[in-house]
């Protein structure tokens, strides 16, 4: 028998805006954060590679700039009415995010590793990972988590 567990991804769409007034100049920074689509928990595999969305980033700072994310959950999915969690990794742009568990801004990324040439900017796949041993015996229902990304101009 397969169990299915339906999760919610409650990770809404997020939009900052960082201005640095250095000298006489003015720099800006957008990120644009679009959250991807309910999937089903996979009780027997887990869930590896799922997609959470896509964050988009521009910068017109010549002087760098680095992107941070943050977990409301400590990088936990959490129950919506259960103390039930189910921990899950998070990679953007293919490269894994850590230390999301004390629920402050972590560095995903940084101009001297990745370039994004203004005006278009960078359009990054964001996705996380939950391993099926961790979503055993959890209760059916939604889980959620809130993911904040900021973008800082050096």
């Amino acid at each position: 028998m397969r169990n299915y567990y339906l999760l919610n991804w409650l990770v809404p769409a997020t939009m900052g805006l960082s201005m640095l007034f250095p000298a006489a100049a003015l720099a800006l920074g957008i990120v644009d954060y679009t959250s991807g689509a309910t999937f089903t928990l996979n009780l027997s595999a887990g869930n590896p590679n799922q997609d959470f969305g896509e964050v988009h980033i521009q910068s017109d700072n010549a002087t760098g700039w680095v992107l941070l994310v943050r977990s409301s959950q400590g990088g936990k999915l959490s129950h919506g009415t259960h103390p039930s969690a189910v921990p899950y990794t998070l990679t953007v742009d293919g490269i894994q995010v850590n230390n999301l568990a004390g629920g402050s801004d972590v560095t995903v990324r940084n101009e001297s590793t990745l370039t994004c040439p203004p005006p278009t900017g960078c359009t990054l796949l964001v996705r996380g990972t939950a391993l099926a041993s961790d979503i055993a015996g959890k209760p059916s229902g939604s889980y959620s988590d809130t993911l904040v990304f900021t973008l800082v101009n050096q």
